[in-house]
């Protein structure tokens, strides 16, 4: 597996099985697509608006976890 990210249009892709090609394109959201070989098996996943999907949901949950972090060591 490897991730390739193209920061021109903040699109993030995941090679599952990088040495297949994809035969077939599922859109799972808006911003989400699933690749597919001829057997129907996953082979990436490409997520558009990386930024906003991906990067702001894991920095507020890392904040939180630190906040709390914080917080107990404080007492």
């Amino acid at each position: 597996m490897r991730t390739r990210y193209d920061d021109e249009h903040d699109i993030l892709y995941i090679d599952i099985a990088p040495d297949k090609k994809a035969y077939d394109t599922q859109p799972l959201n808006d911003d989400i697509l699933v690749d597919f070989d001829e057997e129907g098996n996953i082979v990436g996943i490409e997520i558009w608006q990386a930024s906003k999907n991906i990067v702001e949901p894991v920095a507020e949950r890392l904040v939180e976890k630190v906040k709390k972090s914080l917080e107990v060591a404080a007492k």
